[in-house]
């Protein structure tokens, strides 16, 4: 079965014989796209976990006076706080827009709105099973592998799209939390239990990274996590995976993510989507501040939000860090300088906006993106 390896592999000088092995890699995509599905969504196990982490966030506020939160949110202007929705939509559409500028060059090729609503679709699922980030990836590699471009499913390139989206995304969260840092520093009311927090989170996040990007670029220790990794993924995909399938997905995921380090412009540009998008997600929290009449440091925003983008990556066991993030930021937002009711308020709007509101928008996009593909078969 004939398939385009993506545009520019014979101007890029690829050798014959790997161009071959190319194609090679490619005859079991559709095979692989047989076997690689949705995780399955435990509705009863995940209402109850919802449920828990909200009854833990409940205690909280109620440890900290619910009649003084209900207080703060009164006074909640609902022009900014509709301009927070809107933000967070932006926030959506340019990482979206990153993402799609490193697939174009897989030959992933999909229309922006089919990159929009899979990219809706990965945040309902990261929030809605607990598994950190690992249930939206899937998702992404999944649905863009049904609805992409080309002449032929391309599991390979399309994990390589994600993999190379999320290293990219990465770059102005950690800038952020550098400036942020830097400012929570110099301020010296901040008690130490917060800055610690704040270090701790950007020198896991910084080593993560390095370790993330040096397995995408060696394929022996791809290899390894991955056959380590299959048995887990059998469960939790409830099916059997080819051990050599996998084996030639990783090796088309190798040449994939090596073709993309040499396409300059192409990074560049989905680089600057995601600043965009990273500027939105941060403007959320300024907007959702300002809806409650607070002042707060941009930099402050860095600094906290960052950590709590890390700390909801992590696997929790709650959907989405329900309860724990909520109290985590409330307690960082307070070690700034705001005061508690107020940074329990903020931290309410924030999780409405960010939580539930983009997983609603998810789980209809989801479901749309599901009943599409049950049609093309």
């Amino acid at each position: 079965m004939g398939t385009r390896t993506g545009p520019g592999l014979d101007e890029e000088g690829l050798e014959p014989d790997l161009q071959d092995n190319t194609f090679n890699g490619t005859r079991h995509q559709a095979s692989v796209n047989h076997e690689i599905g949705l995780p399955r969504i435990q509705v009863s196990k995940s209402s109850a976990l919802v449920l828990f982490g909200l009854g833990i966030y409940l205690a909280y506020l109620r440890h900290l006076g619910l009649g003084e939160v209900a207080e703060s949110l009164d006074g909640v202007n609902p022009v900014l706080f509709f301009a927070a929705l809107a933000l967070s939509l932006l926030m959506v559409a340019f990482n979206a827009l990153s993402w799609k500028r490193v697939a174009e060059e897989l030959d992933r090729g999909a229309s922006s709105r089919d990159f929009f609503l899979i990219y809706l679709s990965s945040i309902f699922l990261n929030n809605l099973i607990p598994s950190g980030s690992f249930s939206g990836e899937t998702a992404r590699v999944y649905f863009l592998s049904k609805a992409g471009g080309g002449s032929a499913p391309r599991f390979d390139a399309s994990f390589a799209s994600v993999a190379a989206s999320r290293i990219i995304t990465a770059v102005p969260f950690v800038l952020g939390m550098i400036l942020g840092l830097a400012y929570l520093t110099s301020l010296r009311q901040v008690p130490s239990w917060a800055l610690t927090t704040c270090f701790a989170m950007m020198i896991f996040t910084v080593s993560a990274g390095f370790v993330f990007v040096g397995i995408c670029f060696e394929e022996r220790w791809l290899q390894r996590m991955v056959g380590v990794g299959i048995g887990p993924l059998e469960r939790i995909f409830h099916r059997e995976l080819d051990r050599e399938i996998c084996s030639g997905t990783v090796s088309g995921f190798m040449r994939s993510m090596l073709l993309l380090r040499r396409k300059n412009r192409a990074l560049i540009e989905s680089l600057a989507w995601a600043f965009a998008g990273w500027l939105c997600l941060e403007a959320v929290a300024f907007a959702a501040f300002r809806s409650l009449g607070v002042n707060i440091s941009l930099l402050a925003i860095f600094a906290v939000y960052s950590v709590i983008i890390v700390f909801q990556t992590l696997p929790l066991g709650l959907p989405g860090g329900i309860g724990l993030v909520e109290i985590l930021m409330t307690a960082l937002f307070g070690a700034v300088g705001i005061s508690i009711y107020d940074a329990a308020a903020v931290t309410i709007l924030i999780r409405l906006v960010q939580l539930w509101f983009l997983a609603l928008l998810g789980g209809l996009s989801t479901v749309h993106l599901m009943r599409r593909i049950e049609g093309d078969r």
